[in-house]
């Protein structure tokens, strides 16, 4: 293999750039003029440019939950794009082919990074699906454990555990933590037993909340206001087991979606209300009672005292009261650096697409603001602009294709190697937000497979060229090829990448090469 490197070391001096290595290989291929090129038109995208909404541009997955671990923010959800395969682009969505759980991450709240599926039901082959997920973090011993805690359809719910937030994950309890068939149900089952709100306090202590279901919907009575169908019970020091009693929770037009957050010793509760007629409500209540299909919360400082939760009304009303259609309703608050913020779902993106389905579901995420001395929300807006971007993503460190914020035409797909782009056509494509190039990048390099081309272009997809690499790789064997740039790119620019060929694209590096002179 041939190592790349072309600049005049006087160039060096002259724009200020700095030298840097590739490190993403050892061995680079030199590009080279093999006859390929983009015909036709560039694809269009289903996240249009300037959008920071829906965080997935190309997957479809709902009930979001989140954790935070060494500065980035991972986000998991259902992965309602296995059902969307399963029926080839058609029909509604059942959630009942949905046994994996999707997973994203960032550090910057605008590009995301793609980490693939959890096979859930591989792992916990007790399972047949795997719904709303809810994940926590917990230090024991000086070392970090991940519970990814997931509703078995409505009913049971089990856990997957884990030393990183992006597995390998295993199955240490062999059934479920949560079942109606537990002592502390069997005289007093829920409905629905799914839809975990997972949370660990200060004191390391580990909370469930879950339940659902509208047993009143057809026959509204005098208790219709309290379905009696959220529960939350103390996890055990290794959160694999109930510790103790199970507290039912009075919380008004419980449906489902519930999480936990814990803020300034404060538990809160949020749900989504259920779709029944609002025939009850007391006279002398602050609040009004909640719309039907919208994210509510509730406070308490003695979360096993059913008398001790306060009902604090409405955060995020329904999707079709906010300019998108009508779909059910699932939120999530987690705190990433200094703001707050409320990951939510709609169909969006499904509705961007026009294609002949419904019920296929997106992750989008807003502020919310959120006084922690009174454990307070401020009203969500779900919009399409999204959050702005917290930094720059530094080209110069190894990037992942599968990191974008948005994309056209391309897909991810993952092997047991690695996660990367794949189903490539002429003219499909990536793209970064605000990537820095700091004082210059003159060089490129890219792991792939296949045959083919990707063009780099910069500020907008039909944009500035500066550079492209061509490859032919040997048959099932990645490669990582490098090309110069057509010239020294500095500062911060959007970043696209436009793809021809038959090709994976997995991982990329900008680069500022110098040449050392001849002795």
């Amino acid at each position: 293999m041939i190592v790349c490197a072309t600049t005049l070391l006087g160039s060096l001096s002259g724009c200020g750039a700095t030298k840097s290595d590739f490190t993403i290989s050892k061995d680079l291929v030199p590009s080279a003029d093999l006859g390929f090129s983009i015909s036709g038109s560039l694809s269009e995208t289903d996240k249009p440019i300037g959008d920071h909404n829906p965080i997935a541009s190309n997957v479809f997955f709902a009930d979001p939950t989140s954790v935070e671990y060494e500065g980035r923010l991972y986000v998991y959800g259902t992965c309602d794009q296995q059902e969307y395969d399963a029926k080839g682009g058609f029909g509604d969505n059942s959630y009942g082919a949905i046994n994996t759980l999707a997973c994203y991450s960032t550090d910057d709240m605008v590009n995301w990074t793609y980490h693939g599926v959890i096979p859930v039901t591989q792992i916990a082959t007790w399972a047949g699906c795997s719904w709303a997920p809810s994940i926590v973090k917990k230090e024991s011993g000086g070392k970090t454990k991940f519970y990814l805690y997931f509703a078995n359809s409505a009913v049971n719910i089990g856990v997957l555990t884990s030393d990183s937030p992006t597995g390998p994950w295993e199955d240490p309890v062999g059934g479920p933590v949560v079942d109606n068939s537990m002592s502390q149900l069997s005289g007093d089952p829920v409905s629905w037993c799914f839809d975990p709100g997972v949370v660990v306090d200060d004191d390391g202590v580990g909370w469930i909340a879950f339940g659902g279901g509208d047993p009143h919907a057809d026959d509204p009575d005098e208790n219709a206001m309290d379905t009696g169908n959220c529960r939350i019970a103390r996890l055990s020091d290794d959160m694999l087991s109930i510790e103790g009693e199970v507290t039912e929770i009075h919380a008004p037009y419980h449906f489902e979606a519930n999480e936990l957050n814990y803020i300034n010793g404060t538990w809160v509760l949020t749900y989504c209300s259920n779709y029944s007629e609002r025939m009850i409500w007391p006279s002398d209540a602050e609040l009004p009672a909640p719309s039907g299909g919208s994210m509510c919360y509730m406070t308490s400082t003695d979360p096993l005292n059913s008398d001790s939760w306060v009902y604090k009304g409405e955060y995020c009303t329904n999707p079709n009261t906010q300019g998108y259609p009508f779909s059910n309703n699932h939120s999530h608050l987690q705190k990433y650096g200094d703001k707050y913020y409320m990951l939510y779902q709609n169909v969006s993106l499904l509705e961007n697409m026009g294609a002949p389905a419904s019920g296929f579901r997106s992750i989008g995420i807003n502020i919310c603001e959120v006084d922690e001395s009174t454990a307070t929300f401020g009203s969500v807006k779900m919009d399409d602009a999204g959050v702005e971007q917290l930094k720059n993503l530094d080209v110069f460190a190894v990037n992942q294709a599968e990191t974008a914020v948005t994309t056209a035409g391309v897909k991810y797909y993952y092997d047991d190697e690695c996660v990367f782009v794949t189903e490539i056509d002429d003219g499909d494509w990536s793209a970064i937000s605000s990537a820095d190039f700091g004082n210059g990048a003159n060089q490129f390099a890219a792991k792939v497979r296949g045959d083919g081309i990707i063009e780099i272009r910069i500020d907008s997809v039909d944009g500035e060229k500066i550079g492209e690499v061509q490859f032919e790789t040997e048959r099932g064997e990645y490669t990582t090829y490098v090309c110069e740039l057509t010239k020294t790119v500095s500062g911060v620019h959007d970043l696209y990448f436009v793809y021809g060929g038959s090709f994976v694209f997995d991982e990329w590096q900008f680069a500022y090469v110098v040449e050392e002179p001849a002795e």
